[in-house]
């Protein structure tokens, strides 16, 4: 499953996103959260899974989990079985035992519990004590969804040069390095990693851009001309990613295995409220019509507010566009049009030319809809952004320049901005530039 591979050149937290590959039952991750809903065992679990979003009909889906777990070495963190449970749409269910592989567990849901409207399953470990863990929290009464591409067009990608980039139509902000008004902190690097600057920005409702300056230990909130108007108090001090709401109101998410989401107001910085992630490694905030959600690592959307009801697998928040990697140089996306009917779209890659990071799926007025994913082969990484129209069809391809590697946020340092640009964070010698790119037609 190619989620398990190591995301090249990333750093910081992001690193947590390899870590099924390698990880070993039973080993060790500071303090770690339970994924147990009803009471919290002794010792502690955190299950890491990168749940599927999207799976062809008719064809055997994988899924892989790993657990860590403290104090290692104890009964309590041995797991003697792991299944899988499955139910579709159909009313057809079943129970599945999972196998030891890649440092985890590898489970496959047989072809004909893959039907058309797709299926439900949540994952169980019991342990040497005879404790139960089951993910997501809750079971079988919250079990993860998935969908099929049942009824979704293909639109092959035609083969490039690495080389055709891209270049900016303009810049947004230039944040020079300091920790006077306008400037962004930088942390000094080593010799095993780079120097880290702000860790994220998002886009307001309003076009505004708010850069998280962490190691000033603030927000700083630009207008759409790049012009200064506020700056905001960071809750804690500590790399975060951010959200912005359509009501202006922000959240700053603290990265890692105790992540806590901080909603605060974005006229005075005021804490509205604190949410602990209490399901994973939390990598990226992100708002939609559901609320705030947070991913947490490796691939899994969680609501940040509590709340009840299935979780869709791999979804920031109900209505939300879904993207999902089938196969080597296969993806999958869908989104709702402006009169709330479903599209989307299969996309072939040419040979050799394999999926990164996930950007963004940005629906447009028109009913089509802008998506960003990371493009690399062994010598290359690029920002792949593809415009499709209403139907799904490949309307237009650009590459452009992969974001730097220091920011500690890295799927947010490439955003979407009304009515027709992709921005994106590069690092320079003397500070951070927010690049902007046109890419929809006016």
């Amino acid at each position: 499953m190619s989620f398990l591979r190591r995301p090249r050149r990333l750093l910081g937290r992001w690193g947590l996103l390899g870590l099924v590959a390698g990880l070993a039952v039973g080993s060790t991750l500071g303090a770690v959260a339970s994924s147990r809903s009803v009471k919290p065992l002794d010792p502690r679990f955190l299950v890491l899974h990168a749940a599927p979003a999207l799976v062809h009909t008719g064809a055997p889906a994988g899924l892989l989990a790993g657990v860590l777990c403290r104090p290692s070495g104890s009964p309590g963190c041995e797991v003697i079985s792991a299944a899988v449970h499955v139910s579709t749409p159909r009313g057809t269910s079943r129970s599945l035992p999972g196998a030891r592989a890649e440092g985890g567990y590898r489970f496959t849901v047989p072809a004909e519990l893959v039907p058309d409207e797709g299926f439900s399953y949540w994952l169980e470990f019991r342990t040497a004590t005879g404790a139960s863990v089951t993910y997501p929290p809750g079971g079988g009464t919250n079990p993860l969804r998935v969908r099929t591409t049942a009824g979704l067009p293909t639109a092959e990608v035609a083969p490039f040069s690495w080389r055709d980039l891209s270049r900016p139509d303009a810049t947004v902000v230039f944040l020079p390095y300091g920790s006077d008004p306008g400037q962004v902190g930088q942390t000094p690097g080593g010799t095993d990693r780079d120097p880290l600057g702000p860790s994220s920005f998002a886009v307001g409702p309003d076009g505004d851009i708010n850069v998280v300056d962490w190691v000033n230990d603030r927000v700083e909130v630009f207008s759409r001309n790049g012009r200064l108007t506020r700056t905001l108090p960071t809750p804690v001090h500590g790399t975060l990613d951010l959200a912005v709401g359509v009501d202006g109101s922000l959240d700053l998410l603290t990265l890692g295995s105790e992540g806590v989401d901080y909603q605060i107001s974005a006229t005075d910085g005021r804490v509205l409220g604190s949410f602990p992630v209490t399901m994973g490694v939390a990598t990226r905030v992100e708002r939609g019509l559901g609320g705030p959600s947070v991913l947490v690592g490796p691939g899994q959307w969680v609501p940040a507010r509590p709340t009840s009801g299935r979780l869709t697998a791999a979804a920031p928040a109900t209505g939300s566009p879904i993207s999902g990697e089938l196969g080597e140089g296969e993806l999958a996306v869908t989104w709702t049009r402006p009169d709330g009917t479903d599209a989307g779209a299969v996309l072939r890659l040419p040979p050799g030319v394999r999926l990164g990071s996930d950007y963004f799926i940005q629906p447009l007025a028109d009913g089509g809809a802008l998506v960003a994913r990371g493009l690399w082969d062994d010598a290359h990484s690029v920002v792949g952004v593809f415009r499709l129209d209403a139907h799904g069809g490949l309307m237009r391809f650009t590459l452009l320049p992969e974001p730097s590697s220091q920011q500690d946020a890295r799927l947010s340092t490439v955003r979407w901005r009304a009515p027709g640009s992709v921005l994106i964070a590069y690092a320079r010698p003397n500070g951070v530039a927010i690049e902007s790119f046109e890419v929809v037609e006016a």
